[in-house]
């Protein structure tokens, strides 16, 4: 696995294990006239989802002491936007990623299809106690 910044990896854990489908990441640290470096990309099977995504995030990176996240939503888009300084999370509904496809919108940019066992938690080993007789 690549090494990433904790933007990126709080960003990939809270969207696995809020089971966002068909996680990318956009790397545009080599464009120029780019004002963010990472895209954190998701598709979500409803606006729940989408919004309980959009609050963890926030609370995330709140906790991390990152720049305060800023969210552009509106119902009914499908598509939802969190900006935390160095990285920009796109969540949206299968169609409306299919249309406005956003990957080819920044075919420039390098793209890394993420793996959910790369960010999800690791859960402890649960620990056996001897039973008394």
């Amino acid at each position: 696995m690549k090494r990433f910044p904790a933007s990126v990896k709080i960003g990939a854990q809270i969207l696995f294990e809020l089971d966002a489908e068909n996680v990318e990441l956009l790397d545009l640290r080599k464009l120029s006239g780019v004002v963010v470096d990472w895209y954190l990309v998701g598709t979500c099977e409803s606006s729940a989802q989408m919004l309980a995504i959009l609050s963890e995030l926030q609370k995330a990176y709140k906790q991390a002491g990152g720049e305060p996240a800023s969210i552009e939503y509106k119902e009914l888009t499908r598509w939802a936007v969190l900006d935390a300084g160095d990285i920009m999370v796109h969540l949206f509904e299968q169609s409306r990623r299919e249309e406005i496809a956003l990957d080819e919108l920044w075919s420039k940019a390098e793209k890394t299809a993420l793996a959910k066992e790369d960010f999800a938690k690791k859960k402890k080993a649960a620990v056996k106690t001897a039973e008394f007789v």
